[in-house]
């Protein structure tokens, strides 16, 4: 079994704790470097050497401090961001307490793929990093309500736009059929293929032909649409 590679840039000393502590258990998942840091103008020596470390180790997934994030951005550190393009293959999950749906959706077309609030827990971290590291989205059901809403704010003058979404919601979901609608749900709470498997019983096999036919009956293109279209759905229907 592969391992994940898993990289951590905090200056959150207890999450650092919490994470090491609830990673002993996980055998798919590997801490590979860890920088605690607390002031980044100050300590920008340091942060530099930690990555070029990790342009050696080449980690599958990094956990980064939003606060981090938000002083790289301010002192507008071109050497640090320089480095990006050393670690391609790098996903990204962003940590911190809230977010603002407009940041969201700014840094997820700029290629971060996991946003994970520290009020979670530690199962909700694991799956986390598990999602991300298969090149999947990561945002928990209320994230993802929130984000689907700052859409429908941001292109309500833009009707045409949502043609396609409001198409899905009211005629192409009663394509669908009950057992989809379950797989369909589960994916709006950000459950892997496995767990869904689980909970509803089935083969991950026969998991994976329900969502081949929910994207064919409804025209969405992955999981992050699919999470965003059922909120809309529910939204709708109460």
């Amino acid at each position: 079994m592969k391992r994940i590679k898993l990289t951590v840039v905090t200056q959150d000393e207890k999450f650092l704790q919490r994470l090491t502590k609830c990673l002993r258990g996980e055998k798919d998942i590997s801490l590979v470097g860890t920088l605690l840091i607390k002031n980044l103008k100050s300590e920008v020596r340091q942060a530099i050497a930690f990555v070029e470390q990790m342009i050696e180790k080449q980690p599958d997934v990094l956990l980064l401090d939003q606060i981090i994030l938000r002083d790289v951005a301010s002192l507008d550190l071109e050497r640090i961001l320089g480095y990006r393009h050393k670690l391609p293959d790098v996903k990204t999950i962003i940590v911190g307490e809230r977010y603002n749906e407009e940041n969201v959706m700014a840094m997820m077309q700029g290629g971060v793929q996991g946003f994970f609030r520290t009020a979670l827990d530690e199962e909700h971290l694991i799956k986390c990093i598990r999602v991300v590291a298969r090149g999947e989205f990561w945002l928990d059901a209320e994230l993802t309500k929130r984000v689907f809403e700052e859409v429908i704010k941001e292109f309500k003058d833009k009707r045409d736009r949502l043609k396609p979404l409001t198409r899905l919601n009211t005629g192409k979901m009663e394509m669908l059929s009950p057992r989809e609608i379950e797989v369909l749900a589960l994916i709006s709470q950000s459950m892997p293929n496995e767990e869904i498997a689980e909970r509803l019983f089935l083969s991950p096999k026969t998991v994976k032909t329900h969502l081949r036919n929910i994207f064919s009956k409804s025209g969405i293109r992955n999981r992050v649409e699919a999470a965003l279209l059922y909120t809309r759905h529910t939204q709708i229907s109460h």
